[in-house]
């Protein structure tokens, strides 16, 4: 395309115009290219308006971005057909264009691909292809995902609901050396073929929520086309029976594993090396194999709930966590402080890097933190969230907190190293005051004690927190708030 220099007058005075060049249109393809590709490619359309310079040049952005809902009230007449999008820029929204003719989502994305190609020989390489398509085409879908396969392409994002699965085109395997972000969602199958030279040499992030797996070991061959993946996201539907999750990946950095609590009968192994940040969600089956997690820094996991079996899963639950000793930051969820009840194997591993913990526990399932605490020696920050469920049965006010604080020795992190203090869901209740008097009375270096709740009024704010700021100190510099 030949660049063009537009000027625009601007009259500030009526006998005189003062004439201001439009620099921005001035500038090269590739670099409006790169601006645009910021937009969505319905906010790039809209840019065709603006002059002639810009009536095309939407048609060259390396990037397409299409979402269905997005696109529902858009309508294109023959009239503009380098323009899609304009009688979006309408206050009135007309249905049939002129020839009585209306045009649908699919209508659309399939002109803009027919635009670029008739610009192919100017067009630049498609590097981003984003399809958000509920109640989706499958003849189109494939038509458009073939078109976008090629070896610049670098992002591939996927969210298509068609009446059937729908099958990955096996040439991205094979021509998308250049992948570096692949993201799969909803009604996809993926079956990766088992030949080593197909994959995704450059693959750093791989997102796969609810796909479809064409057989139990399709995910597996997945992970070993990605040599040098760093993220990865999971979320398993509940039909993903016997599928196989092994992920032995040495470069992983981040792992989100979210899997139905439902779901029982699948495998998981990890073996991970280099991986730092771990979030698990998912009933924690018998066979489950977690490897070298040395590296690991933050961990947030949470578990399905065995009240069948509830002693056999408790221990389970405490050997996943064993796992997890390495840790500095841990984020425990409800469902698994009360699996921890039921182990009989109560002695935990010491959480000798442990700075911050986040407990979250049922409102008489208080007794397993003073546990956790004496084995994390060096913890500087604990968030405790007071969280009601309907299955706890708790017909007086807790007293295990309460036997813990006069009969057992104050864990070190307390006394030693406790700085931050985080009590959400305080309700003001007898047993709630005398464990946060225990943590003012006996954290020496504590800055900070912040009380959050949402189910106490103005007034009886003011006197729960005229008895906290009562409450002896042992630190001086320690700063109480009430949210």
């Amino acid at each position: 395309m030949a660049e063009s220099t537009s000027i625009l007058s601007k009259p500030t005075d009526p006998n005189e115009a003062t004439v201001v060049e439009d620099k921005i249109s001035n500038l090269p393809d590739s670099l409006l290219c790169h601006i645009l590709s910021f937009l969505t490619t319905k906010e790039a359309v809209v840019t065709s308006i603006l002059s002639s310079r810009w009536k095309t040049l939407w048609i060259l952005v390396p990037k397409l971005d299409f979402h269905s809902d997005e696109f529902a009230e858009i309508f294109s007449s023959d009239e503009e057909e380098q323009s899609p999008n304009h009688h979006h820029q309408h206050q009135h929204q007309h249905q049939w264009n002129n020839n009585g003719y209306r045009f649908t989502f699919a209508h659309i994305v399939s002109r803009v691909w027919a635009l670029r190609s008739r610009s192919r020989s100017n067009a630049y390489p498609i590097k981003h292809f984003r399809l958000y398509w509920l109640s989706a085409d499958p003849i189109h879908v494939d038509s458009w995902v073939r078109a976008a396969i090629s070896p610049d392409l670098e992002e591939l994002d996927l969210l298509i609901t068609p009446p059937k699965p729908f099958n990955l085109p096996s040439t991205l395997f094979n021509y998308a050396k250049s992948l570096l972000v692949l993201k799969l969602k909803e009604g996809i199958i993926v079956n990766p073929p088992s030949s080593s030279s197909f994959g995704f040499p450059n693959l750093k992030t791989l997102l796969l929520h609810r796909v479809r797996y064409a057989n139990r070991d399709s995910f597996s061959k997945l992970l070993s086309c990605c040599p040098v993946l760093q993220n990865l996201h999971v979320q398993s539907y509940v039909g993903a029976i016997y599928t196989n999750f092994k992920i032995i990946v040495p470069t992983l950095k981040t792992l989100h594993l979210y899997i139905p609590r439902l779901l029982r009968h699948y495998k998981l192994e990890i073996n991970a090396p280099a991986l730092e940040c771990l979030y698990f969600r998912g009933y924690i089956i018998e066979d489950l194999s977690l490897g070298n997690l040395s590296n690991l820094v933050e961990a947030d996991v949470g578990v399905g709930v065995d009240f069948d079996d509830s002693e056999d899963y408790g221990n389970r639950v405490r050997g996943f966590i064993g796992e997890l000793s390495n840790v500095k930051s841990l984020h425990l969820d409800s469902f698994f402080t009360l699996c921890l009840c039921y182990a009989t194997e109560s002695d935990l591993p010491m959480f000798h890097n442990l700075a911050f913990l986040y407990f979250k526990a049922g409102a008489c399932l208080w007794h397993v933190l003073p546990h956790l605490l004496h084995r994390a020696p060096n913890l500087a920050v604990l968030v405790f969230e007071k969280e009601f469920e309907e299955f706890y049965v708790c017909d007086k006010e807790d007293t295990s907190i309460i036997k813990w604080m006069s009969y057992e020795d104050v864990p070190i992190c307390i006394s030693s190293h406790l700085k931050t203090f985080h009590f959400i869901g305080f309700k003001g209740l007898t047993y709630e005051l005398e464990f946060v008097g225990h943590i003012l009375k006996t954290a020496r270096f504590l800055k900070t004690m912040t009380i959050s709740s949402a189910d106490i009024d103005s007034e009886e704010k003011f006197r729960v927190l005229k008895e906290l700021l009562m409450l002896p100190r042992e630190s001086r510099t320690c700063q109480i708030a009430f949210n």
